[in-house]
């Protein structure tokens, strides 16, 4: 049984929120998030949020009558879906962000990714709108890109204005796969949220594809892992307590509650930080009033390369072509639901597992992607040892379903990158 969510909110309550998300194996599932920019097909242009000819609001106009649901709205303006294989949420500079439901298993989740993915080309058909594929904007400036019409969005253009020379283009310019996965308990919560950690290098260089900005090669192969690092290091990055050898669910708790608070909520809605972390709000005279709604949202505001609710969420890939975007939850379920598979993750991430040099593998692989070396060590070998693991993992593992089908995209990438796929 989960905390209750009218009691008052203490460290150890919020270390039962996230222990109220374990489950057996046999009720492990997976889920993605994909993001996608949007441009005028006929002149390359952003799509406005409203007004003449495509629009933002047409897109989501448009797969709601495609796809169904129930439209998601704020002040009269759309601005997402909710439906039973998933949710469309908009982010700031438009981008339209697909979260698919809790799956068995990868086949269930391709199912869903076509789905969503045949959608999003009819109403680009339909509106004469094109989809990009790669993670960076690459070539229309910061400037005339358009914010969107969220309340949410509002705050938080505010609170970085201040926080990192690249945050503005983090909200408006990105766009990432993101994926969710369960735990067993405490311990498991802990070796996958450090495999995961440990190996965000290898992921970053793995699924590189942003190499440009403003029309310019940016020199990177990464270019939206090296905005990320310029946004807030109150939230973004990983934290040390990550490296330290006690770490667990109450160690990120504690974290968690000294980051600033990005969000307020003012009646129905959100106000603007008063620069209190969550710790200080709990403790004073407003903790009466704080929910596990309010907590919720405040994990929503970390950005760290994983991070948690109820489950685990794995942040270091860039956005995927669509026929290689499976690719990304397919190699961390492989690595994740396999526990041979995961004690090599953690063995293949060893190498990055103090700050100092995880911090450096994490800009070489931005840059240099899989032909970066890190203390003389060779990026591609790590990532092609942890990718053999992976697919090792998928063959041995219940959470896959058509294996041949699922493996398809990884060999797609594979071919892309060089790598090789394991006997």
């Amino acid at each position: 049984m989960g905390p209750a969510d009218d009691a008052r909110l203490t460290p150890d309550l919020l270390v039962s929120y996230f222990l109220a998300g374990a489950r057996a194996p046999a009720q492990w599932r997976v889920g993605m998030e994909l993001e996608k920019m949007g441009r005028l097909a006929a002149s390359g242009r952003p799509l406005p949020y409203d007004g003449e000819g495509p629009t933002v609001r047409a897109v989501l106009e448009t797969l709601h009558e495609l796809r169904g649901g129930m439209p998601l709205t704020e002040r009269g303006a759309i601005i997402g879906i909710e439906a039973p294989w998933g949710s469309i949420t908009l982010e700031p500079g438009g981008q339209v962000e697909w979260s698919s439901a809790p799956r068995r298993n990868l086949a269930e989740l391709e199912q869903d990714l076509d789905d969503h993915l045949q959608a999003m080309d009819r109403t680009a058909e339909r509106l004469g709108i094109a989809w990009l594929d790669v993670a960076v904007e690459p070539e229309l400036p910061l400037d005339e890109i358009p914010w969107m019409p969220k309340a949410r969005y509002r705050i938080m253009r505010e609170y970085f204005r201040s926080r990192g020379r690249l945050a503005h283009r983090m909200m408006t310019q990105t766009a990432s796969i993101q994926c969710a996965f369960d735990f067993a308990d405490a311990d498991d919560w802990a070796r996958k949220f450090r495999a995961a950690a440990y190996l965000s290098p290898v992921a970053t260089a793995l699924f590189a594809n942003s190499s440009r900005i403003d029309g310019a090669d940016s020199g990177y192969r990464s270019y939206r892992a090296a905005i990320w690092r310029e946004t807030d290091d109150d939230r973004c990055g990983l934290p040390a307590i990550v490296f330290d050898a006690g770490f667990g669910i109450e160690r990120w708790v504690d974290w968690v509650l000294d980051v600033p608070m990005l969000f307020q909520r003012s009646g129905d809605g959100l106000a603007p930080p008063d620069g209190s972390s969550f710790r200080q709000r709990i403790e004073g005279a407003e903790g009466e009033r704080l929910t596990l709604e309010d907590w919720s949202t405040h994990c929503s505001s970390i950005f760290t390369e994983v991070r948690s609710y109820t489950y685990l969420e794995v942040r270091s890939a860039d956005l995927q072509p669509a026929d290689r975007a499976l690719a990304v939850p397919a190699f961390w379920t492989g690595l994740f639901y396999d526990d041979d598979a995961l004690e090599e993750a953690l063995d293949c991430g060893a190498p990055f597992s103090e700050p100092r040099y995880w911090a450096e593998a994490m800009e070489a692989a931005a840059r240099d992607g899989l032909e970066a070396t890190i203390s003389g060590r060779s990026l591609r070998e790590t990532t092609q040892r942890a990718f053999s693991a992976a697919i090792r993992g998928l063959r041995r593992g219940d959470c896959v379903g058509d294996l041949d089908r699922v493996l398809e995209p990884l060999d797609r990438l594979a071919r892309h990158t060089g790598l090789e796929l394991p006997a």
